[in-house]
């Protein structure tokens, strides 16, 4: 009897010890074999807009781009590269470009294209794209004819190459033991203006590395578009402010609420100029004077007729806000012919700085 009692016990501590858990972290690891043989060699890189035509969107040394200005309309880009393996070709296991977000400018929490992400830019990586091999007739006629004649100042080279030694007649490119490689990839709408590095990284079978780094320009354009066409007080009392609230719903089938938002790829401040309605002056002093706002927690700016005037509370990076308009009229001129009143407000925009990065603490 005793006898029983223990092996039931045993049994029941053994069970308890082997309870399965729901998760459980494990640690991982290796060591790279750093393999032999010799590095592949990035000769050159670009970047262009896509085609065959190996060009830019300014005549500037290297690649600038101008974004579209649009609302979720990307800007696509090339990345190319000559990369060659005293090896042999056979041997590149793959070609890579890594492209990384401007030093020193922060996305903002606003910046939709990496949502979650907003801590991201300040130098970061952004995107890894595998760089596709053009055939030989295709990367001669883009890098020794196109370029060279129309866009010579596009390349970056690597040291101990030039245009003279890549592309002579019994050249690497010629005899096939070089080759073009390209990658097409897109910028955001709203990713920030700046100066983007862009590193091209040949692989070898044995894990070698052969790299070469550069940098294009995303161009400013500082760029906005409403949910509104007009803008109607409705009926306004002599001496009585009249608001008209905007709204955070992106409608332009229904515009009574006005909405503005960023399509550029810099912040902005808005700007606001009104005429005075027909409403004339008295004492040398308008009849009418205005305010407007962006974003509800804003102050009013308080304007005069056709005074341009700069609205404060930039609009981040892809940001959506509400526009809040009002009229005063301190008096209607006499011999007005009825009781309607109509003007022209024009809206603009001006540059603002892109957010800081935040200063590390390497102490």
């Amino acid at each position: 009897m005793k006898k029983s009692i223990f092996i039931v016990t045993i049994i029941s501590l053994f069970s308890l010890a082997v309870m399965p858990v729901a998760a459980a972290d494990v640690s991982t690891g290796f060591t790279r074999d750093e393999g032999s043989g010799t590095a592949p060699i990035v000769k050159a890189k670009w970047e262009m807009n896509p085609g065959t035509a190996g060009t830019d969107d300014d005549p500037a040394a290297g690649a600038q781009f101008t974004p579209s200005g649009q609302y979720q309309v990307n800007k696509s880009i090339t990345i190319c590269a000559v990369v060659t393996d005293p090896d042999g070709m056979a041997d590149i296991n793959g070609v890579y470009a890594d492209v990384y977000y401007p030093v020193g400018i922060a996305l903002g929490d606003s910046h939709v294209a990496l949502p979650d992400q907003s801590g991201l830019g300040c130098g970061q990586f952004m995107q890894e794209d595998q760089m596709k091999k053009l055939e030989k007739t295709a990367g001669i006629d883009l890098f020794c004819k196109n370029i060279r004649t129309n866009n010579y100042d596009l390349p970056t080279f690597n040291t101990g190459y030039d245009y003279e030694e890549i592309c002579k007649a019994d050249g690497e490119l010629m005899k096939e033991t070089a080759y073009v490689f390209c990658a097409t990839k897109d910028l955001s709408y709203e990713d920030p203006s700046g100066a983007y590095k862009v590193t091209v990284m040949a692989q070898d079978n044995a894990g070698v590395d052969g790299m070469l780094d550069n940098q294009f320009e995303y161009l400013d354009l500082t760029a906005f578009e409403t949910d509104f066409t007009a803008v109607s007080y409705g009926n306004v009392k002599l001496d009585t402010p009249k608001k008209i609230p905007g709204d955070l719903t992106w409608d332009p089938a229904n515009s009574l609420f006005p909405t503005v938002r960023n399509v550029g790829n810099t912040r902005l401040k808005m700007q606001v100029r009104q005429d005075d309605m027909g409403l004339g002056m008295t004492d040398g002093l308008y009849n009418v004077k205005y305010d407007a706002r962006v974003g509800s927690n804003a102050p009013f700016a308080i304007y005069s007729p056709y005074a341009t005037t700069t609205l404060e509370d930039a609009l981040d990076l892809s940001e959506l806000d509400e526009m809040d308009f009002s009229i005063w009229v301190k008096k209607f001129p006499p011999g007005h012919d009825g009781n309607s009143y109509t003007g022209k407000m024009t809206l603009t925009a001006v540059w603002d700085p892109h957010l800081c990065c935040e200063a590390t603490n390497t102490d």
